[in-house]
């Protein structure tokens, strides 16, 4: 029932890829990827449905310990008081999100017709308040049902660390939570507003796609139907970027995008280690020459293991600093910026990114066809769910969805069919084993408390 609790992961699909003869995941597909070491739940039966749970029957640490951590979907009906109270109870009403944020420019997909899948259209700007009216289809037109608020920039601090908001997001900022309970110590890298509108008669698609982080979806008005597949398939879906890795996590690298499980670039945590080495360095050195100074014994020998410890820390420092400053011929960081790559910011739509796959979703239904064009979806098991206003979906880095959406009508529009609106959080994917260390390193947990001090600190005025 709807209600009912899943088997425990252990009782479900959760195993690794087959193996090749050379332990590695055998190679796939026009991608040839053969790094695939996902390692988590995977989908055991073609058609399986994702099971659900109120989202009262979990704690936190049990809801870690058995979705985020085994990498398994589950939807949660209901929403948690900090959301029903705020953005689930006021969002739907749209005079609310005018008076909050209406002069607010916002970019928003306009399709050339609506039979166009999102993610293929042009971006323009416009006021929110204006796109609210044509959410309402105050005129009738249906104009409405072409354009789609998706993710917006965020912008970055003084030391180019993109922010976790947009400022749309941050004008709505009181009406949610930052990171809501349920997802314990996972460290936020985005929210959004996503809102569309859809004719009575028909039904809009995402485009079958993965995302870079996990993603609580929280739906607040229409209906929701997601196709997955796991990130053991991802060398069968015809993705549009060559595939280079699959962390046992899940999280997808495409050639010329590494990064580490937890999704930090390379290069960033490289030198933030060696940053942190350095700090530790600099505060053993301190202690030593306060104890020489005391005349501690043996402090002469411990002052002279400082300094080399920290020589070396300096090295380390340096040698990141140089691995970090390739730059193209026009003078840009060739392998992205400092804490994350900038097409990682937000997962922005684009036309044709990576992250997207080649098969058009109106086929994905149909087996002759995809045995003709894209064979290997077929060796792939998809699974599905449907979310309704109220309902939330947990699903963890780079499983590959389409979404396809129906609408609920809005007060006194005029035109037909409805609107269908979401809040979604990002989060950096986790690779820990614990629910209080969800990250083999603390990269993103450190940079998440230097976000705060600093928020802080500016509330307090500072410097």
């Amino acid at each position: 029932g709807r209600g009912d609790p899943p088997p425990p992961p252990s009782e479900g699909g959760r195993k690794r890829p087959r193996q090749g003869e050379d332990g590695t995941a055998p190679s796939w597909g026009v991608n040839g990827v053969n790094r695939n070491r996902y390692a988590g739940w995977t989908v055991p039966s073609p058609g399986h449905v994702i099971p659900s749970v109120p989202v009262g029957d979990v704690d936190p640490p049990s809801f870690y310990e058995r979705y985020v951590r085994t990498r398994r979907p589950v939807v949660l009906r209901g929403v948690p008081p900090e959301l029903l109270r705020g953005a689930c109870a006021r969002w739907p009403d749209f005079a609310h999100l005018a008076s909050r944020a209406g002069d607010e420019t916002v970019n928003v997909e306009r399709r050339s017709s609506t039979s166009d899948r999102f993610g293929r259209g042009e971006e323009v700007p416009m006021r929110f308040d204006e796109f609210l009216r044509l959410m309402a289809a105050e005129d009738g037109s249906g104009d409405g049902t072409r354009h789609y608020l998706t993710t917006q920039t965020c912008l970055a601090d003084d030391d180019g660390r993109p922010g976790l908001l947009s400022p749309l997001m941050e004008r709505l900022r009181d009406d949610f939570p930052l990171r809501p309970d349920i997802m314990g110590n996972l460290v936020p890298q985005n929210a959004n507003l996503w809102m569309g509108r859809v004719s009575a008669s028909s039904s809009s698609s995402s485009g079958l796609h993965h995302d870079y982080h996990d993603n609580l979806y929280v739906l607040m008005r229409g209906r929701k139907r997601f196709r997955l597949y796991s990130p053991a398939d991802a060398g069968r879906l015809y993705t549009r970027g060559k595939l280079a890795k699959v962390h046992p996590n899940g999280r997808i690298n495409y050639e010329g995008e590494e990064t580490t499980a937890y999704g930090a670039d390379v290069g960033s945590d490289a030198a933030a280690r060696a940053s942190r080495r350095q700090e530790e360095a600099e505060r053993k050195l301190e202690e030593a020459e306060r104890a020489a100074e005391e005349g501690e014994e043996g402090a002469q020998e411990r002052l002279e293991r400082a300094e080399e410890e920290l020589e070396r820390a300096m090295e380390a420092v340096l040698d990141a600093e140089m691995d970090g400053d390739e730059e193209d011929g026009d003078g840009v960081p060739a392998k992205g910026e400092l804490f994350d790559e900038p097409r990682r910011i937000v997962d922005r739509t684009v036309k044709d990114p990576d992250n997207f796959s080649t098969v058009p979703w109106d086929i994905l239904d149909d087996a002759a066809e995809l045995k003709k064009s894209h064979p290997l979806v077929l060796e792939a098991n998809a699974a599905f769910c449907e979310l309704g206003r109220g309902d939330m979906l947990y699903l963890p880095a780079s499983w590959f969805h389409e979404v396809t959406s129906r609408g609920e009508d809005v007060g006194g529009g005029k035109g037909d069919g409805g609107v269908h609106l979401a809040l979604n959080y990002w989060f950096h994917p986790p690779d820990g084993e614990s629910f209080e260390r969800p990250y083999s390193t603390d990269f993103w947990p450190r940079d998440y408390e230097e976000r705060n001090r600093r928020s802080a600190a500016a509330e307090n005025g500072d410097a």
